[in-house]
């Protein structure tokens, strides 16, 4: 059940009235606030931002979520490059002192190498994905969102009573 929930809310967030590149915003804002450590000042800016900015916030949570597992398994190649950066590269060590000695900086957690690892790769891929994402959207929406309508199962999720019900008790908030 709650794996046709999951597939219901994502086909319900491609065919969104939100533009191509709100999802896609929110979804790479997701996806970095799912890469950062949600412990440092990083991730409050980033939910800041997240509300600020009219973007999706349906596909945020979901890159966010998405994101934080592939974080859990990519923590080794996180740490590696954060340590190949803040110990290692030598030409970068008066920026990080730099860094560390200012006044909100250090709240971040750039010292630790899993940290500016993640937040590296994150700024690396943030294009690309937005790019990627936006593309994507646009091919699903114009070649395929009038096929998956016509899915047995979508049909069977739309017709269902227990879906009627749901869509009923979810719009009397208005």
């Amino acid at each position: 059940m709650i794996f046709l929930k999951l597939l219901s809310k994502l086909v319900k967030l491609l065919r969104a009235g939100d533009t191509p590149s709100q999802i896609a915003w929110g979804f790479v804002l997701g996806m970095t606030i799912g890469l950062v450590s949600l412990k440092s000042l990083l991730a409050p800016f980033l939910i800041l931002l997240l509300i600020l900015l009219d973007v999706n916030i349906t596909a945020a949570i979901f890159s966010a979520l998405l994101f934080r597992a592939i974080a859990y398994f990519a923590a080794p190649l996180f740490h590696t490059l954060g340590y190949w950066l803040l110990v290692e590269w030598k030409n970068l060590r008066d920026v990080w002192e730099f860094l560390y000695n200012s006044p909100l900086v250090p709240y971040t957690r750039f010292n630790n190498t899993v940290i500016i690892g993640s937040l590296v790769i994150s700024a690396v891929i943030f294009y690309p994905v937005f790019a990627g994402g936006r593309l994507l959207l646009l091919n699903y929406r114009k070649h395929y969102a009038h096929r998956v309508r016509t899915w047995k199962v979508m049909k069977i999720l739309g017709g269902s009573k227990f879906v009627k019900w749901f869509a009923k008790v979810r719009n009397l908030g208005g």
